[in-house]
């Protein structure tokens, strides 16, 4: 596939999907970074003579309204990019015609611009307007965050670096078991916590490693802990994907602070990811913990139990 770094960018106008979902109910920024996953791509345009149309989601298909509005991440961008040769279009989902994967609406994006980039791993699992049909309309480009999210969980999935430890956590088994089942053939351990702990169709697999103590049932306990870190200090490879606990309560976040600790003094490679996790890393400041950290949560899962995302297969299509 051909890179974004092959272009010549001077006087184009390019189209940028970007994760821009990172206001809570209150309409307030919960967590940066997955808008700093997008910088380097969007300054890349700018530094190299791009104007760049930087577009995204923030909620579910609405009407129009300030709450959930773009323009609350103005400041963000201001100070974080190079140049002001760039646009914050408005909520993608404020026109239902996005997730119905609208042909004309992608037309619509596509209008005056040169080119098509997605910089949004975490909404690629969606075949939506602005991550699928927009490729029939635009020449079009993995961003730098998404090429540097395929390798590294190429990385993982290739297990090549042994032992592999998959460490799984959360509360909704419907999305965890197709990753689970994926890496029962690959990896040496899994580790499960939050209330995954709890499912009955986990037990009796001898790669399948359950938490077995619990403070209120709401996060593992030391027993557990410690079982954990010397599984992990065995390991070559770490993948992590949901909290070991209930950690929108603070006395419930010990197992999840424990298990980034010692899975930073393990010396393994790690992957982490999802959504909970990312805002629970970096509410904690622990992001700096792990070797990389995936932007995805459905989309993450959705990739390493398939092996793509329908926002990929749709460049690669036009990206030969």
């Amino acid at each position: 596939m051909k890179s974004l770094q092959t272009v010549d960018l001077n006087g184009k106008r390019v189209l940028v999907r970007c994760d821009l979902d990172v206001l809570d109910d209150n309409g307030e920024i919960k967590e940066f970074f997955r808008l700093s996953s997008c910088v380097r791509t969007i300054n890349y345009i700018l530094e190299n003579g791009g104007f760049a149309y930087i577009c995204g989601h923030i909620g579910k298909t609405q009407q129009p309204n300030e709450k959930y509005s773009t323009k609350k991440l103005s400041e963000f961008f201001s100070q974080n990019l190079k140049n002001t040769n760039y646009e914050i279009l408005k909520n993608l989902r404020f026109d239902e015609r996005e997730e119905k994967n609208d042909e004309s609406f992608a037309k619509e994006l596509a209008a005056g611009k040169d080119l098509y980039v997605n910089e949004s791993f975490a909404t690629s699992h969606r075949d939506h307007a602005s991550i699928t049909t927009i490729t029939k309309f635009l020449p079009s480009y993995l961003g730098f965050h998404f090429e540097e999210e395929i390798e590294n969980l190429k990385y993982v999935l290739d297990n090549n670096h042994k032992p592999l430890v998959v460490i799984i956590g959360g509360a909704k088994i419907e999305s965890k078991k197709p990753t689970i089942d994926k890496f029962i053939n690959i990896a040496d351990y899994i580790l499960v916590g939050g209330k995954l702990a709890f499912e009955e169709s986990l037990k009796n697999n001898p790669k399948i490693i359950l938490a077995t103590d619990f403070v209120e049932t709401y996060d593992i306990g030391e027993e557990s802990i410690k079982k954990f870190g010397e599984i992990i200090f065995q390991s070559k490879t770490i993948f992590w994907a949901g909290p070991m606990g209930k950690i929108d309560e603070e006395k419930y976040i010990n197992g999840s602070v424990q298990i980034a600790e010692l899975i930073s003094k393990s010396g393994a490679y790690s992957v982490v990811g999802g959504g909970d996790t990312l805002a629970f890393l970096e509410k904690y400041n622990l992001t700096h913990k792990f070797s990389f950290i995936s932007v995805g949560g459905s989309a993450l899962l959705e990739y390493l139990s398939s092996g793509t995302l329908i926002g990929l297969e749709a460049i690669r299509k036009v990206n030969g």
